[in-house]
């Protein structure tokens, strides 16, 4: 499902893009955003069909697509609403983020599935509109699709390989770190390759791209437990007392001493 949530890093991008700074005026739109925020979607899209423009269509189709249960008969007005807007204007911002919930609407309940054009609409987003913030939304769902999909080992390579070159294009923080997150997810859990991982989550926290606590603790795991299984000790240590001086009170704090004693065991001379 469209976790209704979510929606707002849509209206955060949009937000910030300008593109709601007028409609926001409008009573019922603005309305309609608070209840969708607040996990809301039956009450958001009472609310959208009350006003008009292209915002609140928009907001009519994420309310729709949001809505449970899922039925064909929700989805298939949501993909009608969004398949207008983009065709109407592809190039403006509620066009990109019609294309782009398009392709997460095909990609969650499409029966059966079809990753191959689910893949084509994210490389086309972020192909046509680089740096855009809704379009590079689909960097990290492009790199779930590749690198989860049951494949060969060569085929897997060459999917790593796009999502690796698409890297510098990425030009918004959340891509940046999403993506290089998902990857590093991807190759610890199919092929606990620590040496992959650890670069991709280093940038992260070098860069301070991972700012809420639940998944900067877990970071700063990954990072100790991908140096440590490279051999490189002293680094795992470091992270290690990184995680104990910032989450002193985690449950995972007592095992984390012990891993560091073990560790600083290793490295005495």
């Amino acid at each position: 499902m469209i976790n209704c949530s979510r929606q707002l890093t849509t209206l955060s991008c949009l937000l910030a893009h300008g593109l709601l700074t007028l409609s926001l005026a409008a009573t019922e739109l603005e309305e309609g955003w608070q209840q969708l925020t607040r996990l809301n979607p039956a009450g958001a899209r009472v609310k959208f069909v009350h006003a008009e423009g292209r915002a609140a269509r928009f907001g009519e189709a994420l309310a729709l697509s949001s809505l449970e249960p899922h039925t064909a008969e929700k989805l298939n007005s949501a993909r009608a609403l969004l398949q207008n807007l983009a065709t109407q204007n592809p190039g403006d911002d509620i066009g990109i983020a019609a294309t782009y919930y398009l392709a997460r609407i095909r990609q969650l309940h499409d029966a059966p599935p079809d990753p191959v054009a689910t893949a084509a609409a994210y490389r086309s987003l972020l192909a046509m509109h680089p740096g855009h913030p809704m379009a590079e939304l689909a960097a990290p769902k492009l790199a779930i699709l590749l690198l989860y999909a049951n494949v060969t080992p060569a085929e897997w390579e060459q999917s790593w390989e796009e999502i690796e070159n698409l890297l510098p294009t990425l030009q918004t923080p959340a891509a940046q770190r999403d993506t290089r997150l998902v990857m590093a997810a991807a190759v610890l859990k199919l092929h606990h390759d620590h040496a992959r991982a650890f670069p991709l989550l280093k940038f992260c926290d070098d860069a301070s791209l991972v700012t809420r606590t639940t998944r900067r603790s877990q970071l700063l795991l990954q990072l100790a437990e991908a140096a440590r299984g490279m051999g490189r000790q002293a680094e795992a240590a470091q992270y290690y007392e990184r995680y104990l001086a910032e989450f002193p009170r985690e449950a995972a704090s007592e095992e984390i001493q012990r891993r560091l004693a073990a560790l600083h065991q290793e490295v005495q001379p």
